[in-house]
């Protein structure tokens, strides 16, 4: 009986604090929070020019969207939802959309054809692009799209981004998402406080988790220590409760 309480007691701890350093999970919208988005160079529908994410950024703040045009999925809904949601704020003139493809084959064209399937090609607000630069783009967002061969489709998370004017990750948003969702995000890229997200501070001696900007991981903290120690103790107290007994039946 013991011994299977050991044995349970271990994996318990171990699968606690393997859990809790699994930034795939719950923690998934914290990766690479405070990371420094990639300065990609940008080629924009409707203009010549090419610029960059830098230029954009520093004029107004950023809320970054990753499709591609040939999307069966989530990519149109996604968006749609997106520009609804913008519409619906009351202040919605803070901020720039950056909306760029992340599929190799699309090209300006296909992307003012986007623009225009949603009434946004004359908006000065939202930007489609195209970059040469996607794969480090997506790298320093955190955004892993997989090609399938078979449907001939990435399957790929509905990302939404929020990039400050210093071009720093402050928030991200998976899934389509809400007004509400949409109104942190835009709180957060004006650099106002969101608790959802700790700073990362020396002072936080005891959080559960301690998140690493140059690494871009999350980490067990003190914290989970003292989380942990009622089960410690308890474990302690019942070995020597077992020691004890084992004595005084000798």
């Amino acid at each position: 009986m013991f011994r299977y309480f050991i044995c349970f007691f271990t994996l318990a701890c171990f699968s606690f604090f393997v859990y809790a350093n699994d930034n795939h999970s719950e923690l998934r919208e914290e990766q690479n929070i405070y990371g420094k988005i990639y300065n990609a160079p940008l080629h924009l529908s409707g203009s010549s020019k090419v610029t960059s994410v830098e230029s954009l950024y520093s004029r107004k703040p950023l809320i970054v969207a990753l499709v591609f045009t040939r999307c069966y999925g989530i990519c149109n809904p996604y968006l749609l939802q997106l520009s609804e949601n913008i519409k619906q704020l009351q202040s919605n003139t803070d901020f720039n959309v950056l909306v760029v493809s992340f599929d190799p084959r699309d090209n300006l064209k296909d992307m003012t054809n986007l623009a225009k399937q949603y009434r946004l090609e004359n908006n000065r607000q939202w930007n489609f692009a195209t970059t040469d630069s996607i794969n480090e783009f997506i790298n320093s967002i955190g955004f892993n799209p997989k090609w399938d061969s078979i449907t001939q489709q990435f399957d790929h998370d509905a990302l939404l981004v929020g990039v400050n004017e210093k071009g720093l990750i402050t928030k991200n948003l998976l899934g389509i998402r809400t007004v509400d969702d949409l109104q942190l995000m835009i709180r957060s890229i004006h650099n106002v406080f969101i608790p959802s997200y700790r700073l990362p501070t020396k002072s936080n001696i005891f959080s559960c988790f301690n998140y690493d900007p140059k690494t871009q991981t999350n980490r067990p903290g003190l914290g989970l220590l003292f989380v942990a120690l009622p089960a410690i103790i308890t474990f302690l107290i019942v070995i020597i409760i077992v020691i004890k007994s084992k004595r005084a039946a000798a």
